[in-house]
């Protein structure tokens, strides 16, 4: 973790990202959000603002997002005081990196400011939210886990062994059916929903990984 400086400088940094695609769907260009951002941002009460630009990048992880990784960096310095974004989104599409960050922002004492949700982590309101959606989130991670092993160990003590092949004869059982639905009605993607149920342990026939098309079948299963 970066260290923080004695004296944090009162810069708000606004954060703009959009893929050409993403442009294409929802017609949020850069300017738009940028014109909202520094509005929120003087709002608010900053006077120094800088705008950051992440142009023809994937949302899917911060990894791939070098703009916004050297502004965490910065923030966690002590070299600005807040990150704005126009929603949750641009800022993380995980789960995992969106706490990651909210992590990030507790530890080292700046804020983040996300305009959809009107949410601002400097106002009691602000960190009580994102306490809930991250304990909610801790949560919901624990009770799936939870039903799983109760499920493995139903099928063992019935000396039944777990499949989820593709094939017309292999089945899942109906609460990770349901779990699986559960999730791409919330918006997962196909590749979100197999990287969750790798982390829980949820495994295939012959203890394979799932992939986002053995999602698919079940999820195209379900409009059957």
């Amino acid at each position: 973790m970066a260290k923080k400086s004695k004296e944090r400088k009162e810069i708000a940094l606004l954060y703009a990202r959009v893929s050409t695609q993403m442009q294409v769907n929802d017609g949020m260009s850069l300017g738009a959000q940028e014109r909202d951002l520094r509005r929120a941002a003087e709002q608010a009460g900053f006077t120094e603002i800088e705008l950051l630009r992440e142009e023809g990048r994937s949302g899917k992880s911060i990894q791939g997002r070098p703009v916004l990784r050297d502004a965490l960096e910065r923030l966690d310095r002590g070299d600005a005081a807040a990150i704005f974004v126009t929603r949750i989104d641009r800022l993380a599409r995980s789960t995992k990196d969106f706490l990651s960050i909210v992590d990030r922002a507790n530890t080292n004492g700046w804020r983040i400011v996300m305009l959809d949700l009107n949410l601002d982590t400097a106002s009691y309101q602000g960190r009580f939210v994102v306490t809930i959606m991250s304990a909610l989130a801790e949560m919901e991670r624990g009770i799936i886990a939870e039903r799983q092993k109760d499920v493995h160990k139903d099928r063992r003590e019935k000396g039944l062994k777990w499949g989820v092949d593709l094939g017309p004869k292999q089945m899942i059982n109906d609460e990770l059916y349901e779990s699986i639905i559960q999730y791409r009605n919330k918006g997962m993607s196909y590749k979100a929903i197999a990287d969750r149920l790798n982390k829980d342990g949820v495994k295939t026939a012959f203890d394979k990984k799932w992939y986002p098309a053995t999602v698919k079948h079940y999820v195209d299963k379900s409009k059957k």
